[in-house]
């Protein structure tokens, strides 16, 4: 998909358009062949594109030929090959900005362009806005994990295999956005040089709360990550001290047992018993002797611990 997307000062109202006219912001999704070489026609480098389009690409920001080119990744996408992240490219021309991702975006572009009231021909600020969205994504993203987290472990004492699980698959999604997040913080930060990207006063102060956001969200990610570590960690000692509760009792049922059991072998190899023993109370009054020592022992292991 290639589209032509355009607004102007007099309508900030984002318009798909059916030519490309100066200050447009070009979006391209999922591109085809053709699309490839009409992005490379109108100015992309195309090495950086087929980096862009890579599915394990790192976000970076380079400079090429006048071109700002920064690499960044999204959070959660239906992609083939990354559960989590997938990236997408922003290319900053002296007329217009040039958006190229693997995946279909729509989730993350039809709001912001219903909301956007800029006009496409301010590219860095259109570009700030939009990386804006993108920080809102991981933090909403980041805030549902959070309260999932919270429902699915509030008492360490009931969770179960596949809590542990979940918290498994949590780990791996957070660990896969701080490598998004932490290249793309660092990306960032290149901007405020002024040499990648000229910014004026206001577009500094966008790239300084963009970082701030990044670097809350870093400090957030890690924090949970730090939570899943402590309750796997507690989830461990659980289960031992209730393994370790387990064979004890089982120990002590053993041990308690051994005493009738001894008893019933001496008495079943036909040994003989004194005259007079032969009465039917004899069986009752050994079965009760037998009880009586199982019980005192049992008592006494499971009163030492």
């Amino acid at each position: 998909m290639l589209q032509y997307l355009r607004a102007t000062a007099s309508n900030l109202i984002i318009e798909q358009k059916e030519n490309l006219l100066a200050g447009t912001w070009v979006r391209s999704e999922r591109p085809s062949d053709d699309e490839k070489t009409a992005l490379i026609n109108l100015g992309v480098d195309e090495n950086i594109l087929n980096d862009a389009l890579d599915p394990h690409e790192v976000p970076r920001v380079e400079l090429e030929d006048g071109w700002t080119y920064f690499i960044t990744r999204l959070p959660d996408t239906d992609d083939d090959f990354n559960d989590f992240t997938t990236p997408i490219l922003f290319a900053i021309s002296g007329e217009h900005l040039f958006t190229v991702s693997r995946d279909s975006l729509g989730r993350l572009w039809q709001p912001f362009i219903d909301s956007a009231n800029v006009p496409t021909a301010e590219r860095t600020r259109l570009f700030m806005l939009m990386m804006e969205a993108i920080t809102v994504q991981y933090q909403r993203r980041v805030a549902t994990i959070n309260r999932q987290m919270r429902a699915a472990t509030s008492d360490v004492r009931t969770l179960r295999a596949r809590d542990i699980a979940t918290l498994t698959e949590y780990e791996r999604k957070l660990n896969d956005y701080l490598d998004a997040l932490i290249p793309t913080n660092t990306a960032t930060e290149k901007l405020l040089g002024g040499r990648m990207l000229k910014l004026t006063e206001d577009d500094r102060d966008l790239v300084e709360d963009l970082s701030i956001d990044f670097e809350q969200l870093i400090a957030r990610c890690k924090s949970l990550l730090r939570t899943i570590t402590n309750l796997r960690d507690s989830y461990r000692a659980v289960m031992d001290t209730r393994l370790n509760e387990t064979i004890r009792l089982l120990t002590v049922i053993t041990l308690a047992l051994t005493i009738p059991t001894m008893v019933a072998g001496l008495f079943g190899m036909n040994v003989t018993l004194p005259p007079g023993s032969d009465s039917p109370l004899t069986f009752w009054l050994i079965i009760g002797v037998s009880l009586l020592a199982s019980a005192t022992l049992g008592m006494y292991f499971l009163r030492k611990r």
